[in-house]
Protein backbone atom coordinates (compact mmCIF):
# COMPACT_ATOMS: atom_id res chain seq x y z
CA UNK A 1 0.00 0.00 0.00
CA UNK A 2 1.18 3.49 -0.86
CA UNK A 3 0.04 6.56 1.15
CA UNK A 4 -0.02 10.17 0.04
CA UNK A 5 -1.58 13.34 1.38
CA UNK A 6 -5.00 14.24 0.09
CA UNK A 7 -6.66 17.57 -0.60
CA UNK A 8 -10.09 16.08 0.06
CA UNK A 9 -11.19 19.13 2.07
CA UNK A 10 -9.86 22.59 2.86
CA UNK A 11 -8.53 23.98 6.14
CA UNK A 12 -11.72 25.94 7.01
CA UNK A 13 -14.21 23.21 6.12
CA UNK A 14 -16.56 21.36 8.50
CA UNK A 15 -14.47 18.23 7.84
CA UNK A 16 -11.30 20.01 8.97
CA UNK A 17 -13.08 21.12 12.15
CA UNK A 18 -14.32 17.58 12.77
CA UNK A 19 -10.86 16.11 12.10
CA UNK A 20 -9.29 18.49 14.63
CA UNK A 21 -11.93 17.65 17.26
CA UNK A 22 -11.57 13.91 16.62
CA UNK A 23 -7.77 14.14 16.76
CA UNK A 24 -7.99 15.89 20.12
CA UNK A 25 -10.49 13.30 21.39
CA UNK A 26 -8.30 10.37 20.29
CA UNK A 27 -4.96 11.98 21.14
CA UNK A 28 -3.42 11.53 17.70
CA UNK A 29 -2.86 13.77 14.67
CA UNK A 30 -5.20 13.05 11.75
CA UNK A 31 -5.19 14.15 8.14
CA UNK A 32 -6.89 13.13 4.89
CA UNK A 33 -5.00 10.39 3.07
CA UNK A 34 -5.03 8.73 -0.33
CA UNK A 35 -4.25 5.02 -0.13
CA UNK A 36 -3.21 3.04 -3.20
CA UNK A 37 -3.07 -0.73 -3.50
CA UNK A 38 -0.34 -2.48 -5.50
CA UNK A 39 -2.79 -2.94 -8.41
CA UNK A 40 -3.37 0.83 -8.62
CA UNK A 41 -6.75 0.87 -6.88
CA UNK A 42 -6.97 4.09 -4.88
CA UNK A 43 -9.25 5.23 -2.10
CA UNK A 44 -9.32 8.46 -0.12
CA UNK A 45 -10.11 8.51 3.57
CA UNK A 46 -11.07 11.69 5.33
CA UNK A 47 -8.80 11.14 8.34
CA UNK A 48 -5.98 8.77 9.23
CA UNK A 49 -3.08 8.95 11.65
CA UNK A 50 0.52 8.47 10.52
CA UNK A 51 0.77 5.01 12.09
CA UNK A 52 -2.44 3.69 10.51
CA UNK A 53 -4.06 2.99 13.88
CA UNK A 54 -7.10 5.20 13.17
CA UNK A 55 -9.10 5.62 9.97
CA UNK A 56 -12.17 7.86 9.88
CA UNK A 57 -14.92 9.14 7.64
CA UNK A 58 -17.19 12.13 8.26
CA UNK A 59 -20.91 12.51 7.59
CA UNK A 60 -21.67 16.04 8.71
CA UNK A 61 -24.93 16.81 6.95
CA UNK A 62 -27.62 18.96 8.53
CA UNK A 63 -31.23 19.49 7.59
CA UNK A 64 -33.80 16.83 6.86
CA UNK A 65 -32.97 13.16 7.16
CA UNK A 66 -33.59 11.62 3.74
CA UNK A 67 -32.79 8.30 2.09
CA UNK A 68 -29.71 9.80 0.37
CA UNK A 69 -28.26 10.60 3.80
CA UNK A 70 -28.98 7.08 5.02
CA UNK A 71 -27.26 5.77 1.87
CA UNK A 72 -24.19 7.98 2.53
CA UNK A 73 -23.92 6.59 6.07
CA UNK A 74 -24.18 3.02 4.76
CA UNK A 75 -21.56 3.71 2.07
CA UNK A 76 -19.13 5.22 4.59
CA UNK A 77 -19.62 2.28 6.98
CA UNK A 78 -18.84 -0.09 4.10
CA UNK A 79 -15.81 1.99 3.08
CA UNK A 80 -14.42 1.94 6.64
CA UNK A 81 -14.85 -1.84 6.89
CA UNK A 82 -13.15 -2.40 3.53
CA UNK A 83 -10.26 -0.01 4.24
CA UNK A 84 -9.67 -1.67 7.59
CA UNK A 85 -9.90 -5.18 6.09
CA UNK A 86 -7.81 -4.55 2.98
CA UNK A 87 -5.36 -1.83 3.96
CA UNK A 88 -5.00 -1.19 7.70
CA UNK A 89 -6.22 -4.34 9.47
CA UNK A 90 -5.43 -3.23 13.01
CA UNK A 91 -6.90 0.26 12.66
CA UNK A 92 -9.72 1.63 14.74
CA UNK A 93 -12.49 2.62 12.31
CA UNK A 94 -14.41 5.77 13.28
CA UNK A 95 -17.49 7.34 11.74
CA UNK A 96 -17.73 10.97 12.85
CA UNK A 97 -21.22 12.41 12.38
CA UNK A 98 -23.26 15.56 12.90
CA UNK A 99 -26.12 15.62 15.43
CA UNK A 100 -28.55 15.28 12.51
CA UNK A 101 -26.87 12.12 11.28
CA UNK A 102 -26.66 10.83 14.85
CA UNK A 103 -30.46 10.56 14.86
CA UNK A 104 -30.14 7.84 12.20
CA UNK A 105 -27.64 5.89 14.27
CA UNK A 106 -29.17 6.37 17.71
CA UNK A 107 -32.25 4.41 16.67
CA UNK A 108 -32.54 0.65 16.80
CA UNK A 109 -32.29 0.34 13.02
CA UNK A 110 -29.99 -1.82 10.99
CA UNK A 111 -27.39 0.94 10.45
CA UNK A 112 -26.80 1.27 14.18
CA UNK A 113 -26.62 -2.51 14.57
CA UNK A 114 -24.23 -2.78 11.61
CA UNK A 115 -21.91 -0.11 13.03
CA UNK A 116 -21.85 -1.88 16.38
CA UNK A 117 -21.39 -5.39 14.96
CA UNK A 118 -18.70 -4.26 12.51
CA UNK A 119 -16.77 -2.53 15.31
CA UNK A 120 -17.14 0.97 13.90
CA UNK A 121 -16.85 3.63 16.60
CA UNK A 122 -19.42 6.38 16.07
CA UNK A 123 -18.77 9.84 17.51
CA UNK A 124 -20.87 12.99 17.26
CA UNK A 125 -19.43 16.45 16.58
CA UNK A 126 -21.06 18.63 19.23
CA UNK A 127 -19.21 21.82 18.31
CA UNK A 128 -15.74 23.15 17.54
CA UNK A 129 -13.18 21.02 19.33
CA UNK A 130 -15.75 18.69 20.87
CA UNK A 131 -16.84 15.18 19.90
CA UNK A 132 -18.45 12.55 22.08
CA UNK A 133 -19.34 8.89 21.62
CA UNK A 134 -22.80 8.22 20.23
CA UNK A 135 -25.38 7.23 22.80
CA UNK A 136 -29.12 6.60 22.56
CA UNK A 137 -29.71 10.22 23.59
CA UNK A 138 -27.20 11.84 21.19
CA UNK A 139 -28.52 14.18 18.57
CA UNK A 140 -31.18 16.89 18.56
Amino acid sequence: MNETDSTRYGPGSPEAMAAAALAEHLGTALRPRRLTLADGTAVEVEAMDAEGTVVAQFVLNGGAVKSTLRNKVAADLFKLVWVRQALVPDARAVLCVSPTVATLLARRGWLAAAARDLRITVVVVQGPGHVEPLTESSGP
